[in-house]
């Protein structure tokens, strides 16, 4: 394999890692923008992440 040919590819796979953390970065910022909590939020509905979690805080709660 030719160094012009492998510099391609290596330009190529670079470009696409990329665009990929590009992507992964977005999700992450409204992951974080979607479990910060809510200014009248309860203290006992922090740091739950999922609606089962807050369902059974709800059952041990009531």
């Amino acid at each position: 394999m030719g160094l012009v040919t492998e510099l391609g590819q290596k330009i190529t796979e670079i470009a696409r890692l990329t665009e990929e953390r590009r992507k992964l970065q977005e999700e992450l910022g409204a992951l974080q923008v979607s479990m910060t909590p809510v200014e009248d939020e309860p203290e006992a509905a922090r740091g739950l992440s999922t609606r089962a979690e807050l369902v059974e805080r709800i059952r041990v709660l009531g």
